[in-house]
């Protein structure tokens, strides 16, 4: 009779699930009755499998998650640290701002990375961020600036590295432990981008306890990210707004244009940072677009 065991799905590849269990690690398929209940295993999932020998598995069942990203296309994770960068590719602050509404959404800590700042310093953005509240950290993988910073950051967390392509999420994760040398690709000068160097999603350990998954390059919104949850909640994602939110004169207050509204009023006395609030207006603009019905909970 088959042993039933419990891991961790480190890595997803090509129809195959790589579980690491007490036995060591599982070259796993997934059961039948996964897809039939609409399950798909992610990087970071906690399962059940069966061992079948000479390293091979079977994947019979998902314990309960804490949450689920489409991209990054992993689950379970306590920690979310977006990449960003001040040279090129430089980061639009409205993509940083939609993932970090999807880590609040989704109970998982947004965590702001400023990376390649031997190159060049976004210090308004830091500012920025800092201010609203969120840990920041500013690296180098070549100089190794704040690298031991931003371990402190993650210790004892399992977490994902995501930004745009080319920002230097590879490198960084090198630079955190230099044993995993993961592909990394030249900035493309005429398109100042990232070779998607990265093309799965996998879980490493970088010690201290910190797991770490590199995942390929977002642009934008998977069309799976834009929920009703999120376009309800909105406004209380934007974690800056919510001493305001009970003070706008309307309760239907949509915190743009409306009158008596006190977030645009914060916004206006310099309390919260005009940059977000205009990332806000255009997410909610985004969503407002959108048809409640045509929308998943």
């Amino acid at each position: 009779m088959a042993e039933t065991l419990e891991g961790r799905v480190l890595k997803a590849l090509s129809g195959f699930w790589y579980v690491h269990t007490p036995e060591g690690m599982l070259e796993c398929r997934a059961r039948g009755k996964l897809r039939f209940r609409g399950l798909t295993p992610l990087v970071g999932d906690l399962a059940k499998v069966e061992s079948l020998g000479n390293g091979k598995g079977s994947l019979i069942d998902l314990l309960p998650r804490k949450n689920a990203f489409v991209r990054p296309a992993a689950a379970n994770l306590d920690a979310l640290v977006i990449l960003a960068s001040a040279v090129p590719p430089v980061t639009d602050p409205y993509l940083l701002d939609r993932m970090i509404a999807i880590a609040e959404l989704k109970n998982c800590e947004p965590i702001l990375c400023f990376h390649k700042s031997d190159l060049g310093r976004a210090e308004e953005l830091i500012r920025t961020y800092r201010s609203c509240g969120f840990p920041v950290a500013e690296t180098s993988a070549e100089t190794g600036e704040g690298i031991p910073e931003l371990r402190r950051m993650l210790a004892g967390k399992l977490c994902a590295f995501t930004g745009n392509s080319g920002v230097g999420k590879s490198s960084l994760l090198n630079a955190l432990s230099a044993g995993l040398d993961l592909e990394t690709g030249e900035i493309s000068r005429k398109l100042g981008r990232g070779r998607h160097t990265t093309r799965h999603v996998e879980l490493f350990p970088l010690g201290d306890g910190i797991w770490a998954a590199d995942t390929p390059g977002f642009a934008a919104f998977d069309a799976e990210d834009v929920t009703l949850e999120l376009k309800r909640r909105l406004p209380e994602l934007f974690r800056e707004f919510r001493p305001y939110l009970s003070e706008c004169r309307f309760p239907d207050c949509a915190h743009v244009r409306d009158a008596g509204c006190a977030v645009t009023a914060a916004v206006e006395a310099g309390e919260i940072p005009r940059s977000r609030h205009e990332s806000y207006a255009r997410l909610h603009e985004e969503l407002r677009k959108v048809a409640d019905w045509s929308l998943r909970d």
